[in-house]
């Protein structure tokens, strides 16, 4: 190649990229209008971190599931009678206590978990990120961590309540950032929570979700879920103030149901198209319990080894906040859920534009 075309393809190259800079720059910032941005969320689940062998995190292996449970304490249950075997684990399923059952209960035991550090301290119980920050709060992740269903690519958990957060309108909470002058850096934003009304948009296969769709806000029954909270923006990161409660709708086999989540917060790796990364929070330990129960059968439960009547002992044994001002017993438990969100345009109704 000669000079001459040398310094054309050199000129080439530099308009090209030229033009894929403002490209990239044009696009993030057609999709920020009156310096608002907004996103629904996509994906949903309890953060669990895994190794391939498990054995970092369970040495000592999995919990048995109900039906395992049921052999253990019924060997000769064929000479028994329905109402002290199947009814009988039933009813301490649904009206649960912190009596001992008899079984020994696998709590994680490896160092390291996703989440953040909530209480702003670090303590020998706290895990620490596998990022290295240390003072994580994630006490669900210790007490689920070690049940099957709820570990992923295969946990019955992982795969159905993950799969609702998709498909279930139900479910359509979106967050909308106003004020906002960059993805990248912004001292101040303030956050809106809402529920949708729309099924996302998808490509063809109905199953990847696309950046620009549009939701409607759930005014009707969706008004009591509305937040407004404050957040930065540090070097592509939303970090938000936390939210006093927080009301979440997860509906599963077309079971309607909600967590509660005190001080919950985001932290979300924010582009043009998604956002992603974790919401956490204190959960109210008889609401997480319940809508678990209340999606899932005993049927399902066994499905992921998940003895619902151990877990809510661990669950009670394991919650580190907001006591109960009678009893002492705290109520809620330290947790993290893994976050993905598209981009989307909410439309809000002329009555309620500027609010």
């Amino acid at each position: 190649m000669g000079a001459y075309q040398t310094r054309r393809w050199l000129a080439c190259v530099l308009v090209l990229s030229g033009l894929s800079i403002t490209s990239a720059v044009q696009a993030e910032e057609s999709r920020i209008r009156n310096r608002t941005i907004s996103y629904v969320m996509t994906d949903l689940f309890w953060s669990v971190y895994q190794t391939e062998d498990a054995q970092a995190e369970c040495p000592k292996g999995f919990n048995d599931g109900p039906r395992e449970q049921f052999e253990k304490l019924f060997p000769d249950h064929e000479s028994l009678s329905v109402e002290d075997t199947q009814l009988a684990q039933e009813i301490q399923t649904w009206h649960p206590n912190t009596e001992p059952d008899g079984f020994e209960f696998f709590e994680v035991e490896g160092e390291l978990s996703w989440g953040l550090n909530l209480d702003g301290e670090v303590s020998v119980n706290d895990f620490t990120h596998p990022d290295g920050t240390p003072g994580i709060d994630n006490e669900v992740y210790r007490a689920v961590g070690c049940i099957i269903g709820f570990r992923g690519p295969d946990g019955v958990e992982y795969i159905f309540q993950n799969k609702a957060i998709l498909d279930e309108v139900y479910n359509r909470m979106m967050i909308e950032l106003t004020e906002v002058d960059s993805l990248e850096n912004d001292d101040s934003v303030i956050i809106n929570l809402y529920r949708g009304m729309d099924r996302l948009l998808t490509d063809a296969t109905g199953q990847k979700v696309m950046a620009g769709g549009t939701q409607r806000i759930d005014y009707r029954w969706g008004e009591s879920l509305i937040r407004q909270f404050a957040g930065q923006i540090v070097d592509g990161v939303l970090i938000t103030e936390p939210i006093a409660e927080m009301v979440m709708p997860w509906q599963n086999l077309s079971v309607p149901s909600v967590h509660v989540f005190k001080d919950a917060r985001f932290r979300l790796d924010l582009s043009s198209e998604q956002a992603t990364g974790v919401l956490a929070g204190y959960a109210d330990v008889d609401t997480w319990y319940y809508q678990l129960i209340r999606n899932d059968s005993t049927h399902h439960l066994s499905n992921g080894q998940i003895s619902g009547i151990s877990l809510y002992k661990a669950l009670r044994r394991l919650a580190e906040a907001y006591p109960d001002p009678e009893t002492g017993e705290n109520t809620a438990i330290s947790t993290s859920l893994d976050v993905k969100m598209a981009q989307v345009y909410i439309v809000h109704p002329d009555s309620r534009a500027g609010e």
